[in-house]
C-alpha cells in the first residue's frame, strides 16, 4: 500500500478512536504493519511515533471547533465567574500528574512500543482489563449526577487526572480512563466524556508540542511532510463527525457496547499473536 493512502487511513482511524473510550493508540499501534509509512524497515519506528503523537493535534482542533462556544464563554467569565474559575483550574490540575509521569517515562514506553510482539499483548490485556472497568463502573448510578463538565470540583478533577495516567499503558486509552474516573467520580456521562475532550486539548497539545520539539530535526520533510498533512486532514475531519455523534449516543446508550468492543477486541488480538 502505498504510504500516503496508509497514512490518511490511519488518520481516519486516529479520529474515529481518540475520543471514544477504545484506545486510539492501541489501534494505530495494531495497524502498523498492515498500514505501512514508509518502504523503509529501518525507519519505521521513527515515522510511526512521529505520525501516532502528531495526528492527535487535528483531533483536539476539532473539539475546539465544536466547543468553541462553550469555552469561549468559561474563557471571558474567567476573572469574574468562580464556576469558570474552577474550570479551567480544574484542568490545570487534571492535566498535571500526566504531565510530571509523562515525562519521567515516556521513553520507556516508546521502548516498550518497539517490542511489536510484547506491546501487542499489552494493548490486549489493556483493551481486555479496561473493557470490564468500563462495563462495571457505567453500571454506577448516581442520584444526582453531575451533569455538566464545567461543573466538576477541584477534588473530582484531581481524580479524574491522576485515573488519566493509566493511559500511560498502551491500549488503555486515555478517553477510557478519564471517562472511567468521571463515572466513578460522580459525573454523568455525558460530561464525563465532555470532560475528557477538554482534557485532551492541554494533554495531547502539550504531547504535540513536546514531540515536535524533541524530534525536530529528526524530521524528513520531503517525505514526512504529505503523510502527517494526510493524516492530520483526516483526523480534524473524522473526529468533527465522531465527537457529535458519540454524544448524541451517550444520551440513549450506555458505554457497554465500547466495553464489550475492547474485550472483543482484546480476544482476538491474544489469538492472532499465539499463533
Amino acid at each position: 500500500m502505498h504510504p500516503l493512502l496508509s497514512a490518511l487511513l490511519k488518520g481516519i482511524l486516529e479520529g474515529l478512536t481518540e475520543f471514544l473510550p477504545i484506545s486510539s493508540t492501541g489501534h494505530l499501534v495494531l495497524v502498523r504493519d498492515l498500514l505501512p509509512l514508509t518502504t523503509d524497515p529501518a525507519d519505521a519506528d521513527r515515522v510511526n511515533n512521529l505520525f501516532d503523537i502528531v495526528v492527535q493535534l487535528p483531533a483536539v482542533l476539532a473539539i475546539v471547533v465544536l466547543y468553541r462556544q462553550r469555552l469561549w464563554q468559561a474563557a471571558q467569565r474567567v476573572r469574574s465567574d468562580a464556576g469558570a474559575q474552577r474550570f479551567w483550574a480544574g484542568l490545570f490540575v487534571a492535566f498535571l500528574p500526566i504531565a510530571i509521569i509523562g515525562l519521567a517515562l515516556g521513553e520507556h514506553i516508546e521502548a516498550l512500543l518497539a517490542d511489536e510482539q510484547f506491546s501487542c499483548r499489552v494493548i490486549a490485556g489493556a483493551l481486555i482489563v479496561g473493557g470490564l472497568i468500563l462495563i462495571l463502573v457505567d453500571r454506577k448510578s448516581e442520584a444526582e449526577p453531575i451533569r455538566r463538565a464545567e461543573d466538576a470540583p477541584l477534588s473530582r478533577a484531581l481524580g479524574i487526572g491522576l485515573c488519566q495516567c493509566l493511559a500511560l499503558i498502551p491500549g488503555t486509552s486515555r478517553s477510557a480512563s478519564t471517562i472511567i474516573g468521571g463515572r466513578f467520580l460522580g459525573l454523568s456521562r455525558e460530561a464525563a466524556a465532555e470532560y475528557s475532550f477538554f482534557l485532551a486539548i492541554p494533554v495531547l497539545g502539550c504531547a504535540w508540542g513536546y514531540k515536535l520539539v524533541k524530534d525536530f530535526e529528526q524530521i524528513h520533510w520531503q517525505t514526512d511532510g504529505p503523510l502527517l498533512l494526510a493524516g492530520s486532514i483526516a483526523a480534524f475531519v473524522t473526529a468533527l463527525l465522531v465527537v457529535d455523534l458519540f454524544i448524541r449516543f451517550l444520551q440513549k446508550h450506555t458505554l457497554g457496547a465500547f466495553g464489550w468492543y475492547r474485550i472483543a477486541l482484546g480476544v482476538l488480538v491474544l489469538v492472532l499473536t499465539s499463533w
